[in-house]
């Protein structure tokens, strides 16, 4: 009986990490795409500013 209760709580332990695993996974990619978003972003801040610049200047 001893060793089934250690059994069924090494198995929960092993869930309970891949859990943890899936969950840094999701994190990572989703935090990939926000720093993609936020590059491209700024290109085209950066491309208004300078149009702008351009049309005042020009």
């Amino acid at each position: 009986m001893n060793t089934e209760d250690r059994l069924s709580e090494i198995e929960r332990k092993l869930d309970d990490l891949n859990n943890k695993l899936d969950q840094r996974n999701n994190n990572s990619s989703l935090r990939f795409v926000f720093r993609f978003v936020q590059v491209i972003s700024i290109i085209l801040i950066l491309l208004v500013l300078l149009g702008v610049i351009n049309f005042f200047a020009g």
